[in-house]
């Protein structure tokens, strides 16, 4: 339990630095392996299959989101309740978790398997993309329950205070990805099935790992076959708290199919290739702020349980710091130096190198503030307040960026494409703010009531 209690009396920044830093290290390798993918089928197997990747893209997040929509909320409230020291609810609420998990991702996968190709042309597949595309998603269903339960897991492990074993499992993933990368594309020329099988193979190997810890009795948790029955009333909880993380997911895959759509009108497949590259830069330097965002939940949600609200408010303030001094240095070396990043994923002295340069200078514009919407999600979550949490998951996506994706090009053209989500991201940032002063200003009088009555019950 020693590991769960320093959550409440270890200083904050050390808690964050001890949490973030393997839930950082581990989405940059995370982030690595997909970039990995992208270079070596831009380079071996060509732009086509690139651009390929790119319509399966918002389709692997639509299936990514339903884990995180159970992974996420299980874990906030499994780690309210170790705040709370009930530690029967904290066993029921991880074995639900898990059972849930399961079957919400199996028939997910079933649906998208038997309904694969008339989905990809929804999402703007054409004749010359959908046998690649098609090629990859169907390797990438046969594994992906590995993956959605290594997600639950993965946050279960760093809620009871294991960050590092959560790293470790996500790094073997990606290590093992990277490699198998280089022997099925690089030296088999197996193309984009070479890039899937190389994922789902990763993905098993975290897998085992997480598995492993909790089959060898390493948690602090005991549950009984029982547990693992799901209760709608649990079900019901994990839902409302995961929704926003589900919703940030969902609105990032369906503002993807906006996006790719609008560029296939107004740049064509170059544009749609461009967005790849700029895709994976952009997945790679947000995963840290992710990172940062997986780390502090812990923290919030344990000290919220036991009442330490002044420790929510600090571990809050000091992860935007963090996150702002960080995304800042990000976009100064991407606005910089743009075709040298670009680069990595698009043959040399190609048109679509411009393109790609253009877009990535507008797409960044508002990375340094981003961190500011992430965290006020997973502050809200972390203390239970899963409507407000909901609302500023809907933002960013669904509110802003795809009616201005449907609304900017038809004045701006291309422009108007690259420059909806900056806009989108400003409009988050701000209504995200406004609703973090207002809850601070709520927590200030409730402090402030507290320190008046404890002296008048001490007199009395």
């Amino acid at each position: 339990m020693d590991k769960q209690l320093e959550l409440q009396t270890k200083p904050i920044g050390s808690l964050i630095l001890q949490y973030s830093i393997p839930a950082v290290i581990a989405m940059i390798v995370n982030a690595i392996y997909n970039i990995v993918d992208r270079i070596f089928i831009g380079k071996f197997a060509g732009e086509s299959a690139l651009a390929s990747l790119t319509i399966d893209f918002p389709l692997m997040l639509i299936l990514f989101s339903f884990a995180t929509l159970i992974g996420a909320g299980g874990a906030a409230l499994f780690s309210i309740k170790l705040g709370e020291k009930d530690i029967r609810a904290a066993n029921l609420y991880f074995a639900n978790t898990v059972s849930s998990g399961i079957l919400v991702s199996t028939v997910m996968i079933l649906t998208v398997f038997f309904n694969l190709e008339p989905i990809l042309y929804l999402l703007g597949a054409t004749e010359t993309l959908i046998v690649q595309s098609s090629a990859y998603m169907r390797i990438i269903l046969t594994g992906f329950i590995f993956q959605s339960i290594s997600l639950v897991l993965n946050n279960m492990v760093r809620n009871e205070g294991n960050p590092l074993l959560s790293m470790i499992a996500m790094l073997s993933s990606a290590v093992i990805n990277i490699a198998l990368d280089f022997v099925f594309i690089g030296l088999m020329d197996m193309g984009v099935e070479g890039a899937a099988l190389a994922t789902i193979i990763g993905q098993f190997s975290g897998f085992c790992l997480l598995a492993s810890f909790y089959l060898r009795k390493k948690s602090v948790i005991s549950v009984t076959w029982k547990d693992f029955l799901i209760q709608p009333k649990i079900f019901g909880k994990i839902v409302l708290i995961g929704f926003p993380t589900f919703i940030g997911t969902i609105g990032t895959s369906l503002s993807m199919t906006f996006l790719n759509r609008g560029l296939s009108i107004y740049g064509g497949v170059a544009a749609i290739t461009a967005m790849g590259a700029i895709n994976s830069l952009y997945t790679f330097f947000i995963m840290p702020m992710m990172g940062i965002q997986q780390g502090v939940q812990p923290i919030m949600g344990y000290n919220y349980g036991a009442e330490e609200f002044g420790r929510v408010s600090k571990t809050l303030r000091y992860s935007i710091f963090g996150t702002i001094l960080f995304s800042s240095v990000v976009f100064l070396l991407l606005y910089i130096f743009p075709n040298t990043a670009v680069s990595l994923f698009l043959s040399e002295g190609s048109a679509t190198v411009d393109v790609a340069v253009e877009g990535l200078r507008y797409y960044i514009l508002m990375l340094p503030l981003l961190g500011v919407n992430l965290l006020s999600i997973a502050y809200f979550q972390s203390t239970a307040k899963g409507r407000i949490a909901i609302i500023l998951g809907l933002l960013r996506q669904f509110i802003f960026l795809i009616p201005l994706v449907l609304i900017l090009p038809l004045h701006f053209d291309l422009t108007g494409v690259w420059i909806a989500t900056p806009i989108a991201d400003a409009l988050a940032i701000a209504v995200s703010l406004a609703v973090l002063a207002v809850s601070a200003r709520r927590n200030l009088k409730r402090t402030e009531v507290s320190a008046e009555i404890s002296p008048a019950v001490h007199e009395a």
